[in-house]
């Protein structure tokens, strides 16, 4: 299994296809495996794809916290150098684009464009505070159905990632999203870890330094009352707040829009990134 030495830890990592180097960043406690179904196999026929564990999570080392959203930056960073990588493509979906948004901060030499999805720098203007630290509805939904349930269905039969009609038109997908949570579900520590660490980013004042070119995807119906909120006004604000970010709605598509909608998220990604 390949490992890096990054950061005192081992992180796994995977490369596909052949090309310019475009680094997968996953969300919240989400392993590598969540790119492999319909990403990967799109973009390895233009680029040399590079999907990882974080520390906690999957095959790489799980040490105890505290985790940050700039801790997992630091981490990328040193995968892309264990690689011998001077500069990436990176896109992250949820928490993954909020550790993009560190890296551009504090490694801009290595990012050579970057695709922020479904995702956000911390408090929307406009919206009620973010709940800080690990959101108590997170933890009543935990309390009552178990870790094990509330991991697996996070990842599947959930509302929040899929329409109704999708989770009913699609059950041996779901299905099989849901056993490979099962199968690759962190321990609850590290699980909360991620949680906090999410919870805790705040880049909002920061976002004019950021110089790589950005596109800043989002499913158009990704509204779900989560722990970082509003989905596509985050995404908005990401995109008002970068320099000369381009914005850009997938019609229909909740916070799972990249496999709900693989197709024409896939499409759209590759048309921005081969501008750069």
């Amino acid at each position: 299994m390949p490992k890096a030495s990054v950061n005192g830890i081992q992180l796994y990592y995977e490369t596909h296809g052949s090309g310019d180097p475009l680094l997968f960043v996953s969300g919240t406690g989400v392993t590598r495996h969540t790119w492999l179904p319909f990403q990967v196999p799109f973009f390895s026929q233009h680029y040399t794809c590079i999907v990882y564990d974080h520390r906690g999570l999957g095959e790489s080392d799980k040490p105890p916290g505290p985790y940050s959203t700039r801790l997992f930056a630091s981490d990328a960073a040193g995968l892309l150098d264990a690689l011998g990588i001077q500069r990436a493509f990176l896109m992250g979906h949820s928490m993954g684009g909020r550790v993009c948004q560190w890296i551009a901060l504090d490694f801009p030499e290595k990012v050579r464009a970057m695709v922020l999805s479904s995702t956000g720098s911390g408090q929307v203007e406009g919206l009620p505070p973010m709940e800080r630290g690990i959101p108590i509805d997170t933890v009543e939904e935990m309390v009552k159905v178990g870790y094990e349930r509330y991991y697996a269905e996070h990842f599947g039969a959930n509302e929040f990632m899929f329409p109704k009609e999708f989770i009913a038109q699609h059950a041996d997908m779901i299905r099989q999203r849901e056993e490979n949570a099962a199968r690759t579900r962190p321990p609850l520590r590290c699980y909360l870890e991620h949680v906090r660490a999410r919870q805790c980013h705040e880049t909002g004042d920061l976002l004019d330094r950021i110089q790589a070119p950005t596109l800043c995807l989002v499913g158009s119906s990704d509204h779900a009352e989560a722990g970082t909120g509003d989905h596509v006004a985050s995404t908005r604000q990401l995109a008002d707040r970068i320099p000369n970010a381009v914005y850009q709605e997938i019609p229909g598509g909740a916070h799972g829009y990249l496999w709900q909608k693989a197709d024409e998220a896939n499409a759209a990604v590759l048309a921005f990134l081969q501008q750069y």
